[in-house]
């Protein structure tokens, strides 16, 4: 089976590069532009991991990472991997993003390689 990741960017040339890289894994990926979209899915799917922007318009990334770790509690699952996504270096953001104890922070442009091991490496077995 398949294991499940949500990539949730406003930048749709970067969900669509995201996609296709990890679809090229073997991973089954849902994209979401919005907080919003990346919450309904997440009360519908079983995510094994989430690759989240920090700076979105609306709801920001460690909010909505905090929504989706709160609802998987209510619904009984365990916690899930996050990977905080960033083009910006901003010490406060970082600092809030890194109490949710994310699985890695990484700055755009990436390293697809670099990426790849980290997800990789935090999926459970």
């Amino acid at each position: 089976m398949s294991q499940k990741i949500l990539v949730i960017d406003d930048e749709e040339i970067l969900t669509k590069t995201f996609a296709r890289l990890l679809e090229k894994k073997g991973y089954d990926v849902l994209v979401a532009s919005r907080a919003e979209d990346a919450i309904a899915m997440a009360e519908e799917e079983d995510f094994s991991l989430v690759l989240c922007d920090v700076r979105m318009p609306g709801q920001n990334g460690i909010e909505t990472a905090k929504q989706i770790r709160t609802l998987r509690q209510s619904q009984g699952k365990g916690d899930i991997p996050i990977i905080f996504l960033t083009g910006y270096a901003d010490d406060k953001l970082e600092a809030e993003a890194q109490k949710l104890e994310p699985v890695g922070y990484v700055f755009k442009p990436f390293d697809a390689a670099h990426l790849l091991d980290l997800i990789h490496s935090n999926l459970p077995a």
